[in-house]
């Protein structure tokens, strides 16, 4: 059995007891390929960022916590920039012993510079939960472009469960571009399959089309007002500064240690049976991190009755030396994964979404 769990897979665990939550798990975070998880009662400002190890979550906390704060669902509570946060996870797992999990930012996090990743009580690595683990999660969250004001219950992170090795071989995944492509070029070719050991799609930035009106990325202002999770109607410009399309075509100086958010010049359509992954950050790419959001729930650009797909949004943050970014320079790759089966909801069409059939596009909480 290699497949992802799908939305009713996580309702039986959810019946079974393998996933619990001293607060019922609402409707909502049940997503087709994945779980969102909830920030729970208790945060930690640390003095710096650690993995649990053999030692745990409780004893490095006595190391590096600076304070512990009470977070609340209603009154909102201050995460300063530039500091790491771990909060404790509202959902508990109680996992069968041949299903594991891998965690991400959702993307909402991601298009806000907010660096989110799970830890287990005795994790070795960031964002992967083993095989039958059975324990508390952890998110730790370090806000870099701006301040943010969280509430307990927010959902800053999601986790999708597995069996087995999911992701399709290099012939699949050929098979699959080859009959009903999932991953377009701007011309409408499907993309090519590459590097058969790490078999995926590669995808690369635009810097021609933008949103349509001549902006094709922004780059995050600083020193701003702290924003609020909650709310949907902030003013970009006060915390975007637009980059336009260069005729020249000489492309875009990003700077070290800024945040940048663009779009690619391919388009996504995954259907029902898929989910997929974009692979981190690649130092042989540029030393550049391109996204932080990197799981992909099936129903994206996806529509029964045909579709163009979606262009992906990338959140880019530069590091230690200016870098050219070129129209069309490939920074990353797409992999493909196979669930279980079809789930009965679908991202955009069955469920609510702020980025279905998106272009260039910045988090909810921006007016359009």
């Amino acid at each position: 059995m290699n497949h992802i769990l799908v939305s009713q897979d996580l309702r039986s665990l959810l019946a079974d007891g393998g996933i619990r939550a001293l607060r019922p798990v609402r409707s909502a975070q049940i997503q087709p390929s994945s779980l969102d998880l909830r920030l729970g009662a208790r945060a930690w400002p640390l003095l710096s960022s650690f993995l649990p190890g053999n030692s745990g979550v409780e004893r490095k906390l006595g190391r590096l916590a600076l304070d512990e704060l009470r977070l609340d669902s209603d009154k909102p509570t201050l995460f300063q920039q530039n500091t790491v946060y771990l909060v404790e996870v509202e959902e508990v797992l109680e996992l069968p012993g041949d299903v594991w999990g891998r965690a991400n930012p959702k993307s909402s996090s991601g298009r806000l510079d907010v660096f989110v990743r799970l830890l287990t009580e005795h994790g070795h690595a960031f964002d992967m939960v083993p095989a039958g683990y059975r324990g508390r999660l952890y998110m730790e969250v370090t806000p870099q472009s701006f301040h943010v004001q969280v509430r307990q219950g927010d959902t800053l992170g999601q986790l999708r469960l597995a069996r087995g090795r999911p992701r399709l071989d290099a012939r699949a995944l050929a098979d699959v571009q080859e009959n009903t492509p999932v991953i377009r070029w701007s011309d409408g070719r499907p993309g090519p399959v590459a590097d058969e050991d790490a078999p995926g799609v590669q995808m690369s930035v635009d810097l021609h089309e933008g949103d349509g009106k001549g902006i094709v990325g922004y780059q995050a202002r600083l020193h701003r007002p702290p924003i609020d999770l909650a709310r949907r109607d902030y003013d970009p410009d006060r915390y975007w500064s637009p980059i336009r399309a260069d005729p020249s075509g000489e492309g875009v100086v990003l700077e070290p240690e800024q945040f940048y958010i663009f779009a690619t010049r391919e388009r996504l359509c995954i259907p029902p049976g898929l989910c997929a992954e974009l692979i981190p950050f690649d130092a042989t790419k540029g030393e550049l991190r391109t996204h932080y959001a990197g799981f992909i729930d099936s129903g994206f650009g996806w529509g029964p009755a045909g579709s163009d797909g979606a262009r992906l949004v990338l959140e880019i943050r530069t590091r230690d030396v200016p870098f050219l970014l070129e129209h069309g320079q490939p920074l990353f790759r797409v992999e493909l994964l196979a669930n279980r089966a079809d789930p009965d909801v679908l991202y955009g069409q069955d469920l609510a979404s702020n980025y279905q059939m998106q272009g260039l596009k910045l988090a909810k909480q921006f007016a359009p």
